[in-house]
């Protein structure tokens, strides 16, 4: 089960830059991977252009109104592909690269998961600050 604060500590070790936002993105769900047949793996799939409108993660929590374009990575590891669905609430970790945000739509929760709760945003708002960012054991 994916851990919102778990995964925050990973994107926060990663070489990358990332940033996190709650909300709900607009998208074309067509374009998205299917389950596949093991012997039809494609590991990555084609980039898909969403829009985004919710909020950005900063110190003093989920407080920043954002509208902004991003570019979804759908990937598959066998039969399992990255799932999104347009307008259901998330929490997500994008990719900045190149002036884009990229967010990897990866077959397990991790960059992107449901919106977790109240509690654990103050949590995570805690980590942007520097503060205690122990996941849930």
């Amino acid at each position: 089960m994916p851990d919102p604060l778990r995964s925050f500590a990973e994107i926060d070790a990663a070489p990358e830059t990332y940033r996190a936002y709650i909300g709900r993105f607009a998208f074309d769900a067509s374009k998205l991977p299917r389950m596949q047949a093991p012997a039809d793996i494609d590991m990555t799939s084609a980039p898909i252009p969403a829009d985004f409108e919710g909020h950005q993660l900063g110190p003093t929590g989920f407080d920043t109104v954002i509208e902004t374009a991003m570019i979804l990575q759908p990937s598959c590891a066998g039969p399992w592909c990255g799932a999104l669905v347009p307008g259901e609430e998330v929490l997500v970790f994008a990719r900045v690269e190149e002036g884009a945000l990229i967010v990897d739509l990866e077959p397990c929760p991790g960059k992107v998961q449901a919106a977790p709760d109240a509690e654990t945003r103050e949590k995570l708002a805690a980590c942007m600050r520097g503060e205690d960012c122990a996941p849930a054991e």
